[in-house]
Parts: structure tokens; C-alpha cells; sequence
């Protein structure tokens, strides 16, 4: 079936030209239609709308859409056909040659998430599906089916372009999350596509674009839309509503499209930044030049700070690394020892990439300055300091599997209650000592606040130092 469409547009590309117009043919067409509709000729020109709606058709394909509702992570469909979408409403309309469409028109029989007799189901795009307290304030999207006749006008026709509806709110300006929630699944949905799609992103943050821009820029060579802004409808032939995520801060390969891998993205990483660094250094016990593994210790500038920095690198550089401490936050510095004012913090990710591909091993203290190991080369060695509090299980799934899907290595370090400031605020048969299960079971809030807001760690460097030479042996 055939609907009439608004002109057809090439995709929002980050330039374009003006476009063009043949009047011979427009003069044609409209005598034609003068003939056919008995419409006098200067008020069908007057019209311009529906002059376009009425010289250029749309072909109405039975629509075919795949939604996967079972992961813990997030929910997504893919849709091709004819689809229809409204920001302004928060609405997908997927277009059907025939009135009446239902779920089990273009799901099939085995749908189970939406009933068969269904015909709109609600989505919320982001990828922390399981945490409500987040999810609450996701932008819910419509997903609409909708007969031809029953379809809205197009507005801006993209037939060369698939598009990828997501939000960008949740944990958005959290650096751990930034790069789990968003980049990592905008990798997976996107990076088979060659750089050939369109984000349509709702609750866009623009600094966040900007911060982020070379990573942007290689998935996608056309403008971001802004939803929530745009009231226009936008009309694709393939559209995927949410992110594909598989676990904490990487990928799995079985079901990513093309397979693509944690080093597929470490790769793409080294691209975008232009990071020179592959492969970490490789020394050798009877190398005459004796070169010294680079350590980047990475400290923080308030809570779970590495209370005896100074001792931690004595220990590093006495077992044979060269040591260098960043909070890798601070923004670069001009020649004349000024800092950069770098609103967008795209000149700061750059900076902090360079650092860490310079690096053979990195220790820190749990939390988002891990996930700058994604910049390391491969073969190098990530430390994480696991402080107290029942967390040691959040960090080997947060940064310690992922290093391993990145061919790197992996140390953790548990500290003892005698390593923790905490020591100092609670008695030493404390609840939070003896047993931090119900605190957790209790609320996350009060997890954050005892044991990832009020705690430093000093580290009894006898006991650390074996961690520190296994790490020099693992270069080896």
C-alpha cells in the first residue's frame, strides 16, 4: 500500500547543502494533478504541503519488529517497516499496510513480553532495567501500531539512515556510568552499522556530547537529534528503541552483532584518541637495559583516598616500577602552567587517555577512575584496592572481569579492617566490621554513605607488596 509523505530528506547529516528543486517537473506534475482533481492551479501550488504529500508516495511494507524483554540489563526492539516517531509525544509509530494490526501481526506466534492482541506496548531506553529508583525518572516511550491511514505525516523523511532511540539521563556525568550505560551499549547497537545511523536521544545532555564527541563522532556520522526539543516527526525504515547491554563495563561476544569484543572497543578506543600503544611492555629478567614498568597510581581527592600515597610508591618503585600519581580530573595545563578552560572536558579526556596508554600497570582504590583502564594497552595490569564492606564480589564484577575481556590482567587486593579509616569512627566490634550483609540488604544509600563515603584506606605495605611483585612478574 501507498500513503502520500512529506519530501523526502536525506539523512541530518553534520553538514548539508540546500536543497534543490526541478520547477519544469513540479509544473508538470501539478497540471497533471489540475487535470485529475479539477484543483485550480494557483491554489494547488499554495498548498506546498500537501503538493509534496501528493507528488511523492511512501511504500507500506508489512512491518517486522524483534523486542528482547528478558534481560535484567535493559529492554529493546528492533523495528523495520514503516516507522513514525514524535518526540515531542515520546511515540513510535510503526505503520501497517492493513488496519487492525496486532502484536501477533508483526512479532509472530512466540511472543510472550507482549500480548498477541496488544497494539502499542510502553519502553523506557536505558540500560539499568532492574533499579527502579533510576528508571522512575526515564522518559517512557510509546511504541505504536498504527494503520496507514491512521499514520502521522512525515515531517522529515530519512530513507538512507537507520536511527537508535535511547535516553541519556539515569547516572548521565557519573564517569563509571557514562561509559556502562551508555558508550559500551551504544558500541554493541550501533558499531556494525559503519558510522550509517542516527541517535535519537531523549533527556540529551549537550556537554555530554561534547565530552564525548570523538567517541560519538565514530559511531555516527550524522547530528544527534534532540527529542525532547523536536516536535517535528521523523520517519526511518529501521529503528531500534533502547541499547543492547550485556554485563558491567563490557561485552559479550556470542551476542553482540558481527561478535564484536571488549578488544573490538579497546581497539575503537585507540582509534578515536589516536593512543599509540597496543601492547604493554614485556621485560625481561636478563634485559641489559633493565626498563621499568610504568605504574599510574590513581589517586582521589576526597573519600577512599590512599592515605599513605607516599609510602605505596616507595613500595612500587623499590619492587622496580617507575611510578606516576594522577587523579586524572584536573584539566591539562597550558605551557605557561595555566589550566585549560575546557567546558565540554573533551580536552581532559584526551589528556587522561594519553596518560594511562602510557602506562604497563594501574592501582586504585575501587571506583570510577577504574574505568579509564579502558585507555590501558593490552597485556597490562589493573590493581584494584577493594575497600571494606562486603564489596569485594561489585568489584570483580565492575573492574575485574572486564580487564580479562580486554586481555589485560588482574589483581585485587582486599584490605583488612586494620587498613580502613573506618577503624577509626567505629568500634572494632561494630556491625560494620563484624557483619556488612544486612547493611546492604538494608538500602544501597546507606552502603554509599558508610562504606564508599566515610572510608579511606591505608595499606599496610607488607601486605601489599607481594601484589605489587606479582604485578611486575605478570609484565614479564
Amino acid at each position: 500500500m501507498k500513503v502520500p509523505v512529506a519530501v523526502r530528506s536525506k539523512s541530518l547529516k553534520k553538514s548539508r547543502g540546500a536543497p534543490s528543486c526541478n520547477l519544469p517537473l513540479l509544473l508538470l506534475i501539478a497540471g497533471v494533478m489540475y487535470v485529475m482533481i479539477g484543483k485550480p492551479f494557483p491554489s494547488f501550488l499554495m498548498g506546498s504541503r500537501s503538493f509534496f504529500n501528493r507528488a511523492e508516495e511512501e511504500f507500506i511494507p508489512e512491518p517486522h519488529v524483534n523486542c528482547d524483554f528478558n534481560s535484567t540489563r535493559s529492554d529493546f526492539c528492533e523495528i523495520a517497516g514503516a516507522i513514525r516517531i514524535r518526540g515531542s509525544t515520546s511515540e513510535v509509530f510503526v505503520v501497517s499496510p492493513r488496519r487492525g494490526a496486532t502484536a501477533r501481526d508483526v512479532f509472530g506466534p512466540n511472543s510472550t513480553w507482549v500480548a498477541a492482541n496488544a497494539t502499542s506496548w510502553k519502553m523506557k531506553p536505558y540500560t539499568r532495567k532492574g533499579e527502579s529508583r533510576i528508571m522512575n525518572g526515564i522518559r517512557e516511550f510509546t511504541v505504536r501500531l498504527a494503520s496507514a491511514d491512521e499514520a502521522l505525516a512525515c515531517d522529515v523523511m530519512h530513507e538512507d539512515v537507520p536511527a537508535v532511540v535511547y535516553s541519556n539521563g539515569g547516572y548521565c556525568g557519573n564517569y563509571y556510568h557514562d561509559f556502562n550505560d551508555n558508550i559500551i551499549p551504544l558500541f554493541i547497537t550501533t558499531r556494525h552499522l559503519g558510522r550509517e545511523v542516527q541517535l535519537l536521544v531523549t533527556q540529551k545532555q549537550a556537554w555530554w556530547f561534547g565530552k564525548y564527541g570523538e567517541i560519538v563522532d565514530g559511531l555516527t556520522r550524522h547530528e544527534a537529534v534532540d527529542l525532547d526539543a523536536d516536535a517535528r516527526v521523523h520517519c526511518y525504515r529501521r529503528v531500534t528503541v533502547g541499547l543492547k547491554s550485556h554485563k558491567d563495563l563490557s561485552i559479550d561476544p556470542r551476542r553482540s552483532p558481527n561478535n564484536v569484543s571488549m578488544v573490538d572497543f579497546k581497539r575503537f578506543i585507540m582509534w578515536r584518541y589516536s593512543l599509540p600503544r597496543e601492547h604493554a611492555i614485556r621485560t625481561e629478567e636478563d634485559d641489559e637495559e633493565r626498563r621499568r614498568p610504568q605504574l599510574l597510581i590513581i589517586t582521589r581527592r576526597s573519600k577512599r583516598r590512599f592515605m599513605n600515597l607516599e609510602e605505596i610508591v616507595a613500595a612500587a618503585e623499590e619492587v622496580g616500577f617507575e611510578v606516576t600519581t594522577s587523579d586524572l580530573m584536573t584539566p591539562p595545563k597550558k605551557q605557561d602552567d595555566e589550566a585549560v578552560v575546557d567546558d565540554s572536558g573533551q580536552a581532559r579526556m584526551a589528556d587522561a587517555s594519553a596518560t594511562v596508554n602510557a602506562v604497563d600497570a594501574m592501582l586504585a582504590v575501587h571506583g570510577s577512575g577504574l574505568t579509564n583502564l579502558v585507555f590501558l594497552p593490552m597485556n597490562a595490569v589493573v590493581m584494584q584496592v577493594v575497600p571494606l564492606g562486603g564489596m569485594e564480589a561489585l568489584a570483580m564484577d565492575e573492574y575485574g572481569v572486564p580487564p580479562r575481556d580486554m586481555n589485560m590482567r588482574y589483581l585485587q587486593y582486599n584490605i583488612t579492617a586494620e587498613e580502613s579509616t573506618l577503624s577509626e569512627l567505629y568500634p572494632r566490634d561494630h556491625p560494620v566490621f563484624m557483619d556488612p550483609g544486612p547493611i546492604h540488604k538494608q538500602s544501597w544509600s546507606l552502603v554509599d554513605e558508610i562504606y564508599l563515603g566515610k572510608q579511606d584506606v591505608r595499606l599496610d605495605i607488607a601486605r601489599f607488596r607481594p601484589v605489587l611483585q606479582k604485578a611486575l612478574e605478570l609484565l614479564r
